[in-house]
């Protein structure tokens, strides 16, 4: 049986013969760095974190083990690459991972004056596992962390949703669905989410700013699950859980 490939989200599903499906993700991040034409000045090993750390959590949310992680840095090795690979390195140590998981390239043939990083994410599970159109209408749909932007991201630490909070979501069978809250807000994750499984999305009123909000590197996740496990889901992931709607059925 040929492979079927399929996109869905911003990832790429590649399904095999049996039940054994690889997961695909990607990032990238330009002018941010601390070469003299950044727009963005900010230290190597930061840009390399964060963004590893949306590749990552976009594998880890539907519930995919992680092969590897590649980075494609259009800088040198020395010292601006190693700076961003030790980075990447700090978020793969927070995901369990080890230095075997990551491979690469620099670009040692000229010199560069502004940052450039690439960052591809392969995952495996299999689709018992799978966290993508399982949710139900009436389900609520949760947000854990909060959706931050620039400085912001680095002052208040503490508000993020952790690797090991998605990790343990991702594992949780009262979840039925994750989704990172990227740039376009929570409110935009919500109504794809509600798309893919047939329903529609309605917030909770007076919440409209935080849904707009940008989740930056992926600061935030939203999940649907039954109002009534939200306890439980609540004391094996800790933080702070927020409800920020409902799934609807469609009328039709």
């Amino acid at each position: 049986m040929k492979p079927s490939v399929q996109k869905i989200r911003d990832l790429t599903l590649v399904r095999r013969a049996g039940s054994r499906l690889l997961v695909i993700g990607c990032d990238s991040s330009a002018s941010i760095g601390n070469k003299p034409m950044d727009a963005v000045q900010t230290p190597p090993d930061i840009v390399g974190y964060y963004t590893a750390r949306v590749a990552v959590m976009e594998v880890l949310s539907i519930g995919a083990d992680i092969l590897t992680v590649v980075d494609t840095l259009a800088v040198e090795k020395y010292p601006t690459g190693s700076g961003i690979i030790r980075g990447i390195q700090k978020l793969l140590d927070e995901a369990g991972l080890t230095e075997a998981h990551l491979n690469g390239s620099t670009e040692d043939n000229f010199n560069t004056c502004q940052t450039g990083v690439g960052i591809t994410v392969i995952g495996e599970t299999d689709e018992e596992r799978l966290k993508l159109m399982r949710s139900l209408a009436g389900d609520c749909v949760v947000m854990l962390g909060e959706p931050l932007v620039g400085s912001a991201v680095l002052e208040q630490g503490a508000r993020l949703c952790s690797i090991r909070q998605l990790q343990s979501l991702a594992a949780s069978p009262e979840v039925h669905e994750i989704h990172p809250v990227g740039s376009k807000g929570a409110g935009y994750e919500a109504e794809l989410l509600a798309e893919l499984n047939g329903c529609s999305f309605q917030a909770i009123p007076g919440i409209t700013e935080k849904l707009n909000a940008s989740g930056g590197p992926s600061t935030a996740v939203i999940f649907s699950a039954a109002e009534g496990k939200l306890e439980t889901i609540q004391s094996e992931i800790g933080g702070e859980l927020e409800i920020i709607g409902r799934l609807l059925p469609l009328r039709r």
